[in-house]
């Protein structure tokens, strides 16, 4: 059996933290936390906002480093999440429910970071380009002169995006049972957008399904987006911080406001 499609806030906020949990673990996460810290020439005072900023694993080692640190999300799972994790760790973040489209902060910040494929999200069929470019603008908007923006997406170059529906797959095993998530995925090479159907099937409970959609660019384009929107000095990385190549595992872009 299977429900009609569901909120894809609600999917992912009830089930990301379990099926990513081996992928997302504290070893990748200090990594990125590092690399993050390097392009940005992070310091302690450093204001910085994480957008968004799931269940905090970024945001909380930004803020073990020195960094005065906002998390905006529109999950209440996630945000839950962030703030039992940081009370843990010892470190203070300043979490807040929010989104892209409510987002209102001039000049705020020195860093803002967008990580794991978050610009260019939305639900169903997608956000139109005129929306993502006003919420690139309003993210220029939230940093003070010479604040640095950092956006991580995948890699447009990626060998399995394709136009045929092609899926993936990740198990996980507990007390309950057997549980599965399905993302079921078609790349549409004119308008740049990944459609993704996602199904999570748990032992015992009805198959829930959502769809969503992604946004992704070539470098050149996400820089000439940066430039409209008034940044500059863009530099495009791999996913440790290479030059980015056409095989690169992510591409993790870094433009400033002058």
């Amino acid at each position: 059996m299977t429900v009609p499609d569901q909120d894809p806030e609600e999917v992912f906020g009830r089930d990301y933290l379990d099926f990513y949990a081996a992928e997302l673990h504290d070893g990748l996460n200090d990594e990125e936390a590092e690399l993050i810290s390097l392009l940005t020439n992070l310091a302690p005072g450093h204001r910085v906002l994480d957008l968004p900023c799931g269940h905090g694993r970024i945001a909380e080692r930004l803020a073990a480093r020195g960094a005065e640190v906002v998390g905006v999300d529109r999950s209440a799972t996630f945000l839950e999440h962030a703030r039992a994790s940081a009370a843990r760790r010892g470190v203070r973040v300043d979490y807040r429910r929010g989104d892209w489209h409510t987002l209102c902060m001039d000049g705020e910040f020195d860093v803002v970071v967008s990580w794991f494929t978050s610009f260019g999200y939305g639900d169903g069929d997608g956000v139109s380009d005129a929306a993502l470019r006003a919420q690139m603008e309003r993210l220029y908007a939230a940093l003070r002169p010479g604040g640095l923006l950092l956006l991580e997406t995948l890699n447009i170059h990626e060998p399995g995006l394709t136009d045929h529906e092609s899926s993936t797959s990740k198990e996980l095993e507990d007390e309950r049972g057997r549980h599965l998530l399905v993302d079921r995925s078609r790349f549409d090479p004119n308008r740049g957008v990944l459609h993704v159907r996602r199904d999570v099937a748990r032992s015992g409970q009805p198959t829930r399904s959502c769809r969503y959609a992604l946004r992704l660019f070539s470098a050149t384009e996400l820089r000439s987006w940066l430039r409209d929107a008034g940044f500059v000095d863009t530099q495009a990385y791999g996913a440790e911080g290479e030059v980015f190549r056409v095989d690169s595992g992510r591409m993790v872009t870094v433009a400033r406001r002058p």
